[in-house]
């Protein structure tokens, strides 16, 4: 049977999958209002965007959708006359919150809310004759007067109200990007952080060209001075910041060396730099990760003393500021505060106006926002975060397959974080953060759940002296204990690498590039289970199915062989003419076996094959619409159904092996989907995308 047409349309399926409700344990913007007595919080990923708190019971006061601005609201707040809220967010990201000291309006994705006693009273545009604005470049000034906004190698200063243009400052040089624009506090001072292309043009390395922190007087538009930083870096890209002290005379940044954790601050009048210290506390000696600990947020008290900054693991460091008669500004580290165990980035750091507590956008299991006491450095309070459909779960810029496990029973997902030498465990109906252990510097490159959930197996790679990466050892954790039970070394058996493991780490098939053949071994004992005579000299991938009966082995662009364990014996050879246009099969699971093995399904760009194993018929092409790659499949535990996705951020198909229909269609819009993983009991689906978010999915009965 072939069912080549399009899939029909979602309204006709006769299933319902729905997200599990998670709440986010990190916010990526915190304001206190003037008063103290109230915490505004923002998360760019959740549909409740903004959220008001009181700050003595912590009781959440107000939420604020996506759709808020296509309506008016009541804040369900008394408050009193003259107490408003100013919030500034772009663009479904949300780029700034703070309050007004004398406050009349609600910025909101370029839109200015009047507010008046808690109510939106009418709604006006920020404008601006220049189509050109890029909204997340945007800055709007303490009494938002002036809208700053940035295109190409052009910062403008215009009249908020009228739109009119004050100040155009021109940057005469090659600009790749202006990623933060800041007025101070006062509003005097312009600030602006741009990525100037090197001398090698704009497609030079990633290591050329660099930053350079611009000052202009607000008033005059002359600019003060231009102030140049270390050369860019790929693994930093993106990751400066700036931060203006209360009284708006010093300009703080991150950017005093290649990896973003020197702290450097300058005389915001002038640009003379005051003072340059060590913000991070560690350096990440393991060079294999890509990815580098850096500092992420900077926030100055009230009083302009202390200043206080956040990491990317999860550390918050209090510095006290002082400057003696004809001595330097110096900083002293006083306090150290650990927000929680998972090694996350501190966001967004702020202290109340009294300067007694600091709220820093990072929580524990239970919570996304904690405040500190200032003074003992204990946890004052905390406040839950965010609702979210997805828990992200990795800070590198994407999650490589083989980097991530999902146990059997579909309720915990294992996490490789290479940057900090660990395995991390998340909760898939949850955001928290179930346990970590220590890999003591191994490079694991993969890891899979045993059958039964209570071991996580792991490849472990070694470096040659050429630099080349080789599999070495296979090794064992206690889950509930995080305890390394068994390493096994394989590095002399023969030829093999993460693919040649099964998805449940006790089988690996090792080639023998002598006599071309196959060994499949027990991994805990080391024991042979049988030798596969291929003589194939290319092995493209290697697939188990499920059931440990068969393997799978691929040996050119459409020839699959398909071989019995327990004998050795060659059963079937498989050659799929469809594969014509497949350039390349690194794609995640693009083979796959059916739980029973009596399937093989095939993805290439075009479409998806199904092979009954026992006969070699082709039994199903299924059309997967558009011509796309990324592809990712799952089998459901019953082998009735085929769960895979046709293009990036399309929505996510499942399909009736039995009908040849499609059952459901799930919206997954907001990320491009890199795994898929069904629960035993086939009723969770667990999506995990290339931007490192895990999304639980259940399925609901409909009547």
């Amino acid at each position: 049977m072939t069912s080549s047409a399009e899939p029909p349309d979602s309204e006709n399926c006769d299933q319902l999958w729905e997200c599990f409700p998670m709440t986010s344990r990190c916010v990526d913007r915190i304001a206190f209002s003037p008063d103290g007595k109230l915490i505004a919080s923002c998360n760019d990923n959740s549909l409740e965007h903004i959220k008001l708190w009181d700050v003595e019971s912590g009781k959440q006061l107000f939420d604020m959708n996506s759709r808020l601005y296509a309506s008016d609201f009541t804040l369900p707040v008394s408050s009193g006359e003259g107490v408003y809220y100013l919030f500034d967010f772009f663009s479904f990201m949300i780029k700034s919150v703070f309050f007004s000291s004398d406050p009349k309006d609600l910025t909101c994705r370029g839109s200015v809310w009047d507010l008046a006693v808690g109510k939106v009273v009418y709604v006006r545009e920020i404008t601006s004759y220049r189509k050109e604005v890029t909204w997340y470049t945007l800055a709007v000034s303490p009494d938002l007067q002036l809208t700053a906004s940035a295109y190409n190698s052009t910062i403008t200063l215009w009249e908020t109200s009228t739109g009119i243009d004050k100040h155009t400052f021109y940057l005469n040089e090659q600009v790749r990007n202006i990623y933060v624009n800041q007025f101070s506090p006062d509003g005097k001072i312009f600030a602006s952080l741009i990525w100037f292309a090197g001398y090698g043009g704009m497609r030079s390395s990633e290591r050329s060209g660099e930053e350079k922190i611009k000052l202009w007087q607000v008033e005059t538009g002359k600019e003060i001075c231009s102030i140049s930083l270390p050369d860019v870096m790929g693994e930093t890209r993106w990751a400066s910041i700036l931060a203006f002290s209360s009284d708006s005379r010093i300009l703080a940044s991150n950017c005093g060396d290649f990896f973003k954790r020197v702290i450097v601050l300058f005389e915001a009048a002038t640009g003379v730099e005051l003072c340059r210290f060590q913000g991070f506390g560690k350096k990440n000696s393991n060079n294999y990760s890509g990815g580098l600990d850096r500092i992420t947020s900077l926030a100055f008290s009230p009083d302009n003393q202390l200043l206080a900054i956040g990491d990317s693991t999860g550390v918050i460091t209090l510095w006290r500021l002082s400057k003696g008669w004809l001595r330097p500004l110096r900083a002293r580290k006083i306090r150290t505060l650990i927000s929680c165990e998972s090694c996350e980035p501190v966001k967004t750091l702020a202290f109340s106006p009294d300067g007694e507590l600091l709220a820093s956008g990072l929580g524990d299991n239970n919570s996304g926002i904690t405040l500190w006491n200032v003074k003992n450095g204990k946890k004052h309070q905390t406040f839950s975060g965010h609702l979210v459909k997805a828990n992200k779960i990795s800070t590198a810029n994407s999650i490589n397959r083989d980097n991530l496990a999902v146990s059997p029973d579909g309720k915990i997902v294992a996490y490789i974080d290479i940057a900090h030498s660990m395995i991390k465990l998340w909760g898939t109906q949850n955001v928290g953060l179930l346990g970590r252990f220590e890999i003591c510097g191994d490079i694991v490159s993969k890891i899979v759940f045993s059958q039964n959930s209570k071991f996580i197996i792991g490849v472990q790679d070694r470096f040659s002296n050429f630099n080349h990466v080789f599999p070495q050892n296979i090794i064992t954790w206690e889950v509930a204990t995080g305890k390394k039970v068994k390493s096994i070394d394989y590095l002399s058996q023969g030829d093999w690498d993460s693919t040649s493991v099964n998805q449940y780490g006790d089988l690996l098939a090792i080639i023998d590039p002598v006599t071309l053949s196959i060994k499949v071994l027990e991994v805990h004992t080391g024991q042979t289970l049988c030798t596969l005579r291929s003589g194939y000299e290319h092995v493209w991938q290697i697939i188990f199915s499920p059931d440990k009966r068969l393997l799978a082995t691929q040996h050119s662009m459409s020839e699959f062989a398909i071989w019995e364990i327990t004998t050795g014996r060659l059963i079937r050879t498989i050659h799929n003419e469809n594969l014509e246009d497949y350039m390349y099969l690194g794609g995640p699971d693009p083979v796959l076996f059916s739980p029973d093995g009596e399937l093989l399904a095939i993805a290439a760009t075009r479409n998806i094959t199904l092979w009954q194993v026992s006969s070699g018929e082709k039994i199903h092409t299924i059309d997967r619409v558009h011509r796309a790659w990324g592809r990712c499949m799952a089998f459901s535990p019953n082998g009735q159904t085929l769960a895979f996705t046709i293009t990036d951020e399309a929505p996510l198909r499942l399909w009736n092996l039995e009908t040849g229909n499609e059952t459901c269609l799930i919206d997954q819009s907001d990320y491009t989907v890199s795994s898929l993983d069904f629960s035993l009991n086939g009723q969770v689906l667990v999506s995990i995308a290339a931007a490192r978010l895990v999304r639980t999915l259940y399925q609901e009965h409909l009547p």
